[in-house]
């Protein structure tokens, strides 16, 4: 479960309503449309978020510096901002079901909205495509 929740992060973006400045007192919420998952013995394929368990929707608190999905959260362990894009980075160890622990990188822009991120295990990968807008 905690995999999903990171693969949500990384996952976030912006719809029409774009967020601009990101202001941190106001949750975002974000989307994930698209899902590419790349294993090293087979290269990359689409598939939707529930297939490899990455929750559609997540919030991005800036207050806090989290990802929550449900009642699950992630730290924000780094956070800059790059040519209007908001750049969020983490790790998480892996555990007894999930032994391979992950890092992770959410791009989002500032602009559209639009985010892309990626999930990053010993073989294999995740990236993730979608929108967020604040709520």
């Amino acid at each position: 479960m905690r995999y999903l929740l990171i693969a949500a992060t990384a996952a976030a973006g912006l719809a029409s309503g774009s967020v601009y400045a990101f202001d941190t007192d106001k949750i975002i919420l974000c989307a994930t449309t698209e899902v590419q998952d790349c294993l090293v013995t087979r290269g990359c394929e689409q598939v939707q978020p529930e297939d490899v368990s990455v929750p559609t929707f997540m919030r991005l608190n800036l207050k806090k510096n989290r990802i929550e999905v449900g009642d699950q959260s992630v730290d924000i362990e780094r956070s800059e901002e790059v040519e209007n894009r908001l750049i969020m980075q983490g790790a998480e160890d892996g555990s007894e079901n999930r032994p391979d622990g992950v890092g992770w990188t959410l791009s989002v822009s500032k602009d559209t909205g639009r985010f892309v991120a990626t999930l990053a295990t010993e073989q294999a990968g995740l990236i993730l495509f979608g929108a967020c807008t604040e709520i």
